[in-house]
């Protein structure tokens, strides 16, 4: 009887254990998607004027004459903060936004997004100038910042 008792209570063990393997791995929460995905208008202030596609894990910067384009991969976005990091994927031409990795903050007020760069992965910059990419005090364009309207 004991060891009817004992073997009732290893097989009970066993299968309550059985899902609580360390290598079993579960999938990832869902994530949402980027809020900032779709194609946008460069409006200025001081870049050549350009296009830029935000999907699929990854941001494309495109002259509208063809002389340059380059390629980020998304690493990270934050839709609640508002920043995203990426790295450089490729480029050709003498092409826009320059660094091996950059981190990025933005406002997006209806169609328009604002986005301030800085180069590296270390920090977030300050955001400036949102909605306009220009100094309030004397009008200059704000370095690294860049306006965009949503293409329909």
């Amino acid at each position: 009887m004991r060891i009817s008792c004992l073997a009732t209570l290893l097989t009970v063990a066993t299968v309550a254990l059985a899902g609580c393997s360390s290598d079993t791995t579960a999938a990832p929460p869902p994530t949402k998607p980027f809020e900032l995905d779709g194609p946008w208008i460069y409006l200025g202030p001081s870049d050549a004027p350009h296009d830029l596609a935000i999907s699929d894990g990854s941001m494309g910067f495109t002259d509208v004459a063809g002389a340059w384009a380059s390629s980020f991969t998304i690493k990270s976005y934050d839709n609640e903060l508002h920043h995203f990091q990426l790295s450089f994927s490729s480029g050709t031409g003498s092409y826009l936004p320059v660094g091996d990795s950059l981190s990025g903050v933005y406002d997006l007020s209806g169609s328009l997004l604002t986005l301030q760069f800085a180069k590296g992965l270390a920090a977030y910059p300050p955001l400036q100038g949102a909605g306009t990419c220009t100094s309030a005090t004397d009008g200059a364009p704000i370095p690294d910042c860049k306006l965009y309207i949503k293409k329909n």
